[in-house]
């Protein structure tokens, strides 16, 4: 079995904008799971503002979790509290009824009890309430001890582990710092790291070049002097130099001409079958996700939505949202294209006011975030 190298728990990231009535919580990350295998590359897809880079970049520790745990070959590298805070809450509130409950049912019965026995039923209600409330303390304790352990898991900043994950921006032109040369812009990392050695850095930066494609002498010139996709190519060896096992390319050819496109795709798949980097690919377009992906996890307004095998994903799409996205896919075909139906997902034709959703596995590696009714309608679908 593949060795799991990434591993998000029920991972939320929520910001809060405003105060009093003017308070709002954006849910831009909304309890998601998913693992990543060592060597794959595992697609991330969904309209802009689902979550995508919402996603990556908790994950990689640029936003603190609101809630959610992530692991990195084996480590817990961040973990959010408001669930756990949450919990100590309604423990309280659960055993706090369960006493009033109690004490209620124990006036009612004192009411009736001869004088002999009142002595007795009390006797019998406090030992329960007094069990309830050992049990809220024992819960609450364990959850309140997992609190500081979450805290200084998220604050650690274990460079050994963190170094072998690294992020490839969307924006070629503003993630580069104009004010650096080429040069200093990869090396930061290597310094960042420990690395002192002028020229063991040097050489360590001309390789990096090399490898994706530039020449050394690239090293002295200043970002404004690449075209779009030399730039990309330079946040990919920025991201290479350190020799990460895990790459998170966020969009990195969405803002690319077409040839340049595949010339990126193709750089990444080199690396990933000369280097076995694990990618985590977020893109919007299916086609080139397709391609270039082994698994493909769609979302939709925060959530995982589907989650699948790309052939199967393709071959038996079963959530509305995933059928409006590959209806939307372009094919290089005029005949095809005059007739092509676009589905448009309309979120309405879930019904999720009783019977509530969750991500379940419809069949070996096929996962669809759905209640009851729906994963019998889908399984359906399937036969």
């Amino acid at each position: 079995m593949a060795e799991t190298i990434l591993s998000v728990r029920n991972l939320k990231q929520h910001f809060t904008t405003g105060i009093g009535r003017n308070k709002l919580v954006v849910k831009a990350v909304d309890d998601v799971s998913f693992d990543i295998q060592k060597g794959e590359v595992f697609g991330l897809v969904g309209e802009s503002g689902c979550g995508k880079t919402t996603t990556g970049r908790t994950i990689i520790k640029l936003y603190e979790p609101t809630d959610g745990e992530v692991y990195f070959l084996g480590n817990r590298i961040s973990a959010g509290t408001v669930g756990l805070k949450q919990q100590i809450k309604d423990e309280k509130r659960n055993a706090a009824q369960e006493i009033a409950e109690l004490k209620q049912a124990m006036a009612s019965e004192l009411e009736s009890a001869s004088e002999s026995d009142k002595a007795k039923v009390q006797a019998t209600y406090q030992e329960k309430i007094k069990a309830v409330e050992l049990k809220r303390d024992a819960v609450v304790k364990n959850l309140k001890r997992d609190i500081p352990k979450r805290k200084e898991d998220t604050a650690q900043d274990d460079r050994e582990i963190l170094n072998k994950m690294q992020m490839i921006f969307q924006d070629p032109i503003a993630s580069l710092n104009p004010r650096m040369t080429v040069k200093e812009i990869i090396a930061e990392g290597l310094r960042i790291a420990g690395e002192k050695k002028e020229k063991v850095i040097q050489e360590k930066v001309n390789d990096v070049l090399e490898t994706v494609g530039l020449l050394p002498e690239h090293a002295s010139r200043y970002p404004h002097e690449f075209s779009g996709g030399q730039r990309q190519r330079i946040g990919i060896a920025r991201a290479l130099v350190v020799n990460p096992e895990f790459i998170i390319a966020d969009e990195p050819i969405s803002a690319l001409d077409v040839s340049i496109q595949a010339q990126v795709i193709n750089l990444l798949n080199d690396l990933r079958k000369d280097f076995g980097i694990t990618i985590l690919f977020i893109a919007h377009d299916l086609s080139v996700v397709k391609y270039f992906a082994d698994r493909i996890g769609v979302m939709y307004y925060g959530k995982l939505v589907e989650l699948a095998d790309k052939d199967e994903l393709f071959k038996n799409p079963l959530h509305p949202y995933t059928k409006s996205l590959l209806s939307a896919v372009p094919l290089p075909d005029p005949e095809y294209e005059r007739g092509r139906q676009r589905i448009k997902y309309d979120p309405t034709v879930h019904d999720y006011s009783s019977d509530l959703p969750e991500l379940h596995e419809i069949k070996k590696g096929h996962l669809i975030y759905a209640n009851q009714a729906e994963i019998a309608a889908y399984k359906q679908e399937l036969k």
